[in-house]
């Protein structure tokens, strides 16, 4: 194991640009035991937790204590007959990829930084561009080996431990452990990342993913994996309009099942103009949709790019609007358009050392127009630059400022503000992927009500009674 106590700024930002300060150690253990002894030897030592760096609420981020760093933690062992991955908290994603394809499997939650780290996507329950068909990162965890405030180690199976009604009973360490939960399952019966995970007779599993770090570090997670397809055929399709573009993305959601669509995405004119000069070929371009589907073997392709043509013909889509390219592999212009978006941005606010300010936001298909008409008003009265690209599909696009000084700075927080308030109107999401964090927590309050905010604060006090485990995050300690 490797304690660093300077030379630490690699451990101290991630992809918010935000900064920790006041950090007495970074620790970098190898192995799950390793992580164990930290945890038991710190006492009352606050430890925020360090994957990838590529989150982007603050929740890696601290303002006292240690860092735990993961990244020595990359153990992967695949399963192909049981078509199951058994991972280490470090482990990138784009790792399990290349490791699972070579055994013609697949992990179909795939966020768009693929140096982001299985521990922090399980963190906060993370999904990514196929969320549109595949759903978030919950639904592919069937084990988790958690390290508990304690430092004692925890290994959960899925169904092993599971909730009567909205009471827990289990063992906990060296004790039983009982509590209630609330059922707020009625909440959000959409993409949402926001807050801890509660619903009647449910998996503690499900408790744990999520809960970005603060009931227990994840150390090791089994990860059940899919036959990898044959074929997935990716469409990037122009549009002169927003009106446009929309319109197919609710043609596209409403044939969602009979299309085989695996992905829904969207890039507006704002985010081209940030990445035109990385590609000469894109000047054609103007507002674009991406939408994928895969094939089982070159049959099913056939048909299944048949069936598609003939809806963008339905829909008034000219083949010279479209390109089209079959890969297994995210490794063509299609892709690198797509994922050149979030990079250019990040590289943007580096760049102008802000920190950033991007919605997650998300709400039910019946509130899609509103969403976006709430997006088109608020923005047309700043002059703040911005761009709006990601999950349409999931009617979660991120919008991201763009700010030149502190003073637009200021200003886009204010608007962020005022959109935050309008989507919880809608009864949508503040987070709908990327964790509450640091950044985004003083909303949870408006999105559930004090008693649902209270009872995550119960739920925190027992599993971490001293509030060690990356403190700040989702919530402050302390009762509303």
């Amino acid at each position: 194991m490797k304690i660093l106590s300077g030379d630490m700024d690699k451990y101290l930002k991630d992809e918010s640009n935000s900064k920790s300060s006041n950090i007495s150690a970074v620790y970098i253990p190898e192995t799950t035991e390793e992580l164990s002894k930290i945890i038991k030897a710190g006492e009352n030592t606050p430890f925020t937790i360090y994957g990838g760096g590529t989150g982007i609420t603050a929740g890696a981020i601290a303002d006292k204590g240690s860092i735990i760093s993961t990244e020595k933690l990359k153990k992967i062992e695949i399963n192909p007959n049981e078509k199951r991955a058994f991972v280490q908290a470090g482990v990138l994603l784009k790792e399990l990829h290349e490791q699972a394809a070579k055994h013609n499997l697949w992990f179909p939650v795939d966020s768009t930084e693929q140096t982001a780290t299985l521990g922090g996507n399980i963190a906060t329950n993370a999904s990514g561009t196929r969320s549109f068909k595949y759903g978030n990162i919950r639904n592919f965890i069937d084990e988790l080996k958690i390290i508990l405030a304690s430092g004692d180690t925890l290994l959960l199976k899925r169904g092993q431990v599971m909730a009567g009604g909205t009471k827990f009973y289990f063992n906990l360490g060296k004790g039983k452990v009982k509590f209630n939960i609330m059922d707020i399952s009625g909440y959000f019966k959409f993409k949402n990342s926001s807050g801890y995970y509660m619903n009647s007779n449910m998996d503690l599993v499900d408790l744990l993913i999520g809960s970005e770090g603060t009931l227990g570090i994840v150390s090791e997670a089994g990860i059940k994996l899919l036959p990898r397809p044959y074929e997935i055929n990716a469409f990037m399709i122009d549009f002169v309009s927003m009106e446009e573009a929309f319109d197919f993305v609710k043609a596209v959601k409403e044939n969602k099942k009979d299309l085989s669509a695996i992905s829904l995405e969207f890039i507006d004119q704002g985010s081209l103009a940030l990445i035109r000069d990385k590609f000469s070929n894109l000047d054609k371009f103007r507002i674009l949709v991406f939408v994928e589907i895969e094939a089982a073997d070159s049959q099913d392709s056939d048909a299944k790019m048949e069936k598609f043509s003939e809806f963008l013909d339905k829909n008034g889509i000219w083949e010279k609007r479209v390109l089209v390219s079959a890969t297994n592999e995210k490794k063509n212009f299609i892709y690198q358009v797509r994922e050149a978006v979030p990079n250019a941005v990040n590289e943007y606010i580096r760049q102008k050392k802000l920190t950033k300010v991007s919605t997650d936001f998300a709400v039910a298909d019946a509130e899609f127009d509103k969403m976006t008409n709430i997006y088109a008003h608020m923005l047309k009265y700043t002059k703040i630059r911005h761009v709006m690209f990601g999950h349409a599909g999931d009617n979660n696009l991120h919008i991201n400022f763009l700010p030149e000084n502190d003073k637009e700075h200021a200003e886009a927080l204010v608007i962020y503000d005022d959109m935050a308030k309008e989507i919880i109107k809608l009864k949508g999401t503040i987070s709908a992927e990327h964790g509450v964090g640091k950044m985004k927590k003083k909303y949870l309050a408006d999105m559930y009500g004090a008693d649902v905010i209270n009872k995550m604060r119960e739920i925190k006090a027992i599993f971490d009674p001293k509030g060690i485990l990356n403190p700040g995050n989702i919530f402050d300690l302390g009762f509303l």
